[in-house]
């Protein structure tokens, strides 16, 4: 499966984006992570700090809302940022014990979904959801 993630050039110009060395950056910070990064941690990973952190902060904004990354709110009620390979609807599952996350692409809430809005009247535009439990490779090790 090739990947055609936004660290490609024409993935920045196709959203009406420059492409600058500090976008491919931090796109590439959060594509070699398998755990999600806090603001300050993708600029300490940036090859080039050639901007400050507010700059980093209107990227990621900008990314989540392409979709090419996705906030999480952690344990410690720090915002961190995780790359999103999927365009589609997906959730993340995280390790509680080291912290790699994976996207899961699959939902399954459509019908729980409708009957919510049956039952407040709200209409439900979107959602995020994260899910905890242990990565194969803590499990081996807690097995042991």
């Amino acid at each position: 499966m090739s990947d055609p993630g936004p660290a490609s050039s024409p993935s920045l110009r196709a959203a009406g984006m420059r492409q600058t060395p500090q976008r491919e950056g931090i796109l590439q910070v959060l594509k070699d992570s398998d755990r999600p990064l806090t603001v300050e941690e993708i600029w300490e990973r940036m090859p080039e700090r050639r901007s400050g952190l507010p700059t980093v902060y209107r990227n990621l904004e900008r990314f989540v809302q392409e979709g090419w990354a996705e906030s999480i709110m952690g344990p410690d009620q720090v915002m961190r940022f995780v790359r999103c390979d999927s365009r589609r609807h997906h959730h993340h599952l995280q390790c509680e014990r080291c912290g790699r996350t994976v996207e899961v692409d699959a939902c399954g809430l459509d019908e729980s979904l409708i009957e919510l809005e049956t039952l407040s009247g709200f209409r439900i535009t979107r959602h995020q959801l994260m899910l905890f439990g242990l990565c194969p490779t803590c499990r081996s090790e807690k097995d042991r």
